[in-house]
């Protein structure tokens, strides 16, 4: 799949959810004004910001998308993982927002019995974004973007939310109000807990932190292949937004040329961006293979 279309795609997933979210905010907002639940109004409160989110999200994918200039060598993948940390930490603000709002209305007895319009509002939400994150998650992973991963994940929280609401509205329609705002609190549980893993994801990637083991076999064994490479010394990677960009020594026969030792980490990288989707680039290091090495390392030399 080629750059421009897997932003493309990303952008796409990102704009169903700035209008699926707005289209349930306003119907919640309203559903929880006139069915007199602060669940709900809790809810939409948690949409409008989803909403923030999706523009951070869409941001950073043109951004991302921009080719390698001079300040910027290794392209500006990084503007995803640091979108995905900016919607992580705005998810879990939302969080501790809702469960104040909550806990300060059980204190001071603030709630009624809510009316059968924020019961649907409740319903119609987790239907509508189970379907979201359903199709946004797929994307994600398909095109294996931070942004739109952390997207999908907020689109999760949201069903599993909504499904707290649904539960304390319920209880609070046959004779239990209480539960309406302690549903709300239940509510900005499940948003600060995504929002944690969301901001721990985008870290792991703005630290460098390696991809899997797998990940790394499976370059190693690719590159093992490619004709003259006699032993791959040391693979490392890093994400950069949707890409990887891999730095990787081989050993070849230290009696070849340097301009055949050029040819054959040529054919490396080659090799390595056509059997992986999601490499950017490739930087070979070409070190002699010596079995004995005189200081004991072999191939130790850069």
């Amino acid at each position: 799949m080629q750059r421009k279309e897997r932003f493309l795609i990303a952008e796409r997933a990102a704009r169903l959810g700035i209008w699926g979210n707005v289209g349930l905010a306003l119907i919640k907002l309203f559903a929880g004004i006139a069915g007199r639940s602060q669940a709900i109004i809790a809810d939409a409160v948690n949409s409008f910001a989803d909403v923030f989110t999706d523009l951070v999200t869409i941001s950073s994918l043109k951004v991302a998308k921009k080719p390698v200039d001079i300040e910027h060598p290794y392209g500006h993948g990084k503007a995803e993982s640091i979108s995905a940390l900016l919607v992580g930490v705005f998810i879990i603000g939302t969080g501790i927002f809702v469960f104040f709002s909550a806990i300060h209305s059980v204190i001071i007895r603030s709630y009624v019995k809510p009316e059968l319009i924020a019961l649907l509002a409740a319903f119609l939400t987790i239907l509508v974004k189970e379907g979201m994150f359903r199709y946004v998650h797929i994307v994600g992973k398909k095109i294996n973007s931070p942004a739109i991963i952390a997207k999908a994940c907020d689109h999760r929280s949201d069903v599993f939310a909504s499904s707290a609401v649904l539960i304390g509205v319920s209880a609070a329609m046959v004779g239990y109000p209480v539960f309406d705002p302690i549903a709300a609190c239940v509510v900005s549980f499940f948003i600060v807990r995504i929002g944690y893993h969301t901001t721990s994801n985008a870290c792991r990637q703005l630290m460098d932190t390696l991809p899997e083991e797998s990940t790394l076999r499976g370059i190693t064994l690719i590159a093992e292949k490619v004709g003259g490479v006699e032993h791959v010394h040391e693979v490392r990677a890093r994400y950069a937004g949707q890409f990887l960009l891999i730095d990787i020594k081989i050993e070849t026969d230290p009696e070849i040329t340097v301009a055949e030792g050029h040819d054959i980490a040529g054919r490396v990288k080659r090799k390595i961006i056509e059997n992986m989707d999601d490499v950017a680039d490739v930087l070979v290091h070409v070190n002699p293979h010596v079995e004995h090495h005189p200081h004991g390392h072999p191939g130790t030399t850069d």
